[in-house]
């Protein structure tokens, strides 16, 4: 039987000892389809053996036993049932991708912050998304690197005003009357997009 953490990798069965062998030979004689090629082990032989445990039922207590040990010999001696346990993988999960907020939070802990400049402009448009740079840098935020700030940073802003401004063009008080609340920290950008100036006549 091979086992992995609490996984069954592959059950009991029943396989031929041709001659004497350790017990490691074994377990690699059955993984590389040399003994019993009719079962699909779903092991490698590169994975590595924790312990191996013998015992003469499979209700028994089992005793362990070394991967050098003779396996024909154990068997006898011991218990016909065998158990390979393998080492579990010890996995680290893939950190998926910071967003702005992420980087924000984590950078305004950190002294030395960078933030990117947008082009002066009268455009009310431009305008919200400098005046939100300046928040940001009144607030303790920016990003780690200037790198960060110009690559990052710009995509947050610019998806930030574009929010923003797209829900400031139809209302959000509609937004509010129907319950979909805007965030107290964001209600100061708001009233400026002016939808009534880009209404034609």
């Amino acid at each position: 039987m091979f086992t992995k953490g609490s996984r069954v990798l592959h059950g009991w069965y029943i396989h031929p000892l041709p001659y004497e062998m350790s017990l490691k030979d074994f377990f690699m004689k059955l993984v590389n389809k040399e003994i019993s090629p009719e079962c699909n082990i779903a092991v490698t032989s590169s994975e590595e053996i924790e312990r191996i445990e013998l015992s003469e039922a499979l209700t028994a207590s089992a005793t362990q036993a070394s991967l050098n040990c003779n396996i024909i010999e154990l068997t006898k001696g011991v218990g016909i049932y065998i158990h390979y346990r393998l080492k579990t993988d010890i996995t680290t999960a893939t950190p998926a991708s910071p967003n702005g907020f992420a980087i924000l939070m984590q950078n305004a802990r950190k002294s030395k912050l960078y933030l990117l400049t947008f082009p002066q402009s009268g455009n009310r448009k431009q305008t919200l998304r400098n005046d939100l740079v300046d928040w940001i840098h009144n607030n303790g935020g920016g990003w780690s690197t200037q790198s960060y700030a110009n690559t990052q940073g710009k995509e947050f802003i610019v998806s930030l005003t574009e929010a923003i401004w797209y829900i400031d063009m139809r209302s959000h008080k509609k937004l509010e009357e129907r319950s979909f609340h805007i965030p107290n920290i964001f209600l100061e950008f708001f009233d400026r997009a002016n939808p009534e100036s880009h209404k034609h006549s």
